[in-house]
This record gives structure tokens, C-alpha cells and sequence, in this order.
């Protein structure tokens, strides 16, 4: 397995069957701005409302190849194994799949994620227990609490200053490793006291 985290926007992403879990699948990808289809000949409420919304594109239909032979990314969510093993059959190399109903079958696993701001938290158990992942994942959570929104945005606009500042590389890394120092985190006035410095450097 190899981790890795995707640019999602604009890319299509098939989503095969209309219930619960293709909800829970369809909402991280939406967040990530990815063109969400539903190809299911039934949904549940929330996927009306998503389609309601005009969030989605819902087609209630059963899946057929052509529904997701160009998309970036196809998951299989159905409640039959033999459709979703289908599924997989049908999907070429250069695709991402993700067949909910066997880990072992796709080429990638979804894993139990949280976002706070520019950070996020993903944590998977390889298929072995999504309870367990959920569960490190919210102990995680507690640790890294929503004061990381802002602090995340402050390191993010000084990385940028100081890549594109004419200071000397030297000088460059050390402000790179002294700006994740804690008391930035937690001290508005020491954000304030770094910018200040910065801009007289």
C-alpha cells in the first residue's frame, strides 16, 4: 500500500448505487470538489436531496460500462457482491477503484478521514478494522483540536512569503523550522511579532 493525497477537483467520480453508503462515499468527494454521478436504478432521501441541491447527477439506471468507462474514479456500492464484482471486471488499469463490499478487490481503500482546515487526518487498518480506524482517528481529533484551522492558514501565507522572499536559502530554512514552533500556534501576537520580522527582513 502507498499513501497519498488527491486532487479531486473537477475530476469525474462514478459512484454505482444509490444508498446509505454511497451517500457516506459521495460527501468527502463533493468536499473535495470532485463531479459526483450516481448511477442507481433507486436512492435514498439524502441522494435526492444532493441531487435536489444540484450537487449531484443522478442517473436511475443499472450501471453499464459506458456509465463510467471515462471517469477518474469509479466506486462500487451496491448491496450485491456479483454487481460490484462486475463492476471491477469492467474498470481499466488507469482508473481508481473502490468496491465497498471487498477491500481486496479495488486498487485503493477509502480511509477514515477529518479535515480542520488545511489539515487532515487519515488513518487506515489496510481493510483489517474501519471501527478501529475510525476510532484513532477521533482520539486524533482530540489532540489536534481547531485552533490548527488558523494556525495551518498563518503557516501556510508565511511559507509562501518566505519561498518567494530574496532572503538567503540558509536564513529561509530556519524561518521554515523556527514558524511550527508551539508558541505560534497558540499566540496571535506571536504570528504578529514573525510577520513583523519577516517584512523587515
Amino acid at each position: 500500500m502507498y499513501s497519498i493525497v488527491l486532487e479531486m477537483t473537477g475530476k469525474l467520480c462514478v459512484i454505482i448505487g444509490g444508498g446509505k453508503i454511497a451517500y457516506r462515499k459521495a460527501i468527502p468527494l463533493l468536499k473535495a470538489g470532485a463531479l459526483i454521478h450516481i448511477v442507481s436504478p433507486e436512492i435514498c432521501n439524502e441522494i435526492q436531496k444532493l441531487q435536489d441541491d444540484r450537487k449531484i447527477k443522478v442517473f436511475l439506471k443499472k450501471a453499464e460500462k459506458s456509465d463510467y468507462v471515462h471517469a477518474f474514479m469509479v466506486i462500487a456500492a451496491t448491496n450485491s457482491n456479483e454487481i460490484n464484482e462486475q463492476i471491477h471486471k469492467n474498470t481499466g488499469d488507469h482508473q481508481l477503484v473502490n468496491i465497498a463490499s471487498d477491500h481486496e478487490l479495488g486498487n485503493f481503500h477509502i480511509p477514515a478521514s477529518a479535515v480542520r482546515g488545511r489539515l487532515m487526518i487519515s488513518v487506515s487498518t489496510g481493510g483489517a478494522s474501519p471501527v478501529l480506524a475510525k476510532k484513532i482517528r477521533n482520539d486524533l481529533l482530540e489532540q489536534f483540536d481547531e485552533s490548527y484551522e488558523s494556525y495551518l492558514d498563518f503557516l501556510w501565507e508565511m511559507r509562501k512569503k518566505i519561498k518567494n522572499s530574496d532572503i538567503a536559502d540558509t536564513e529561509k530554512s530556519n524561518l521554515l523550522i523556527e514558524m511550527a514552533a508551539e508558541k505560534y500556534k497558540d499566540s496571535e501576537t506571536e504570528r504578529n511579532k514573525f510577520i513583523s520580522r519577516l517584512l523587515d527582513m
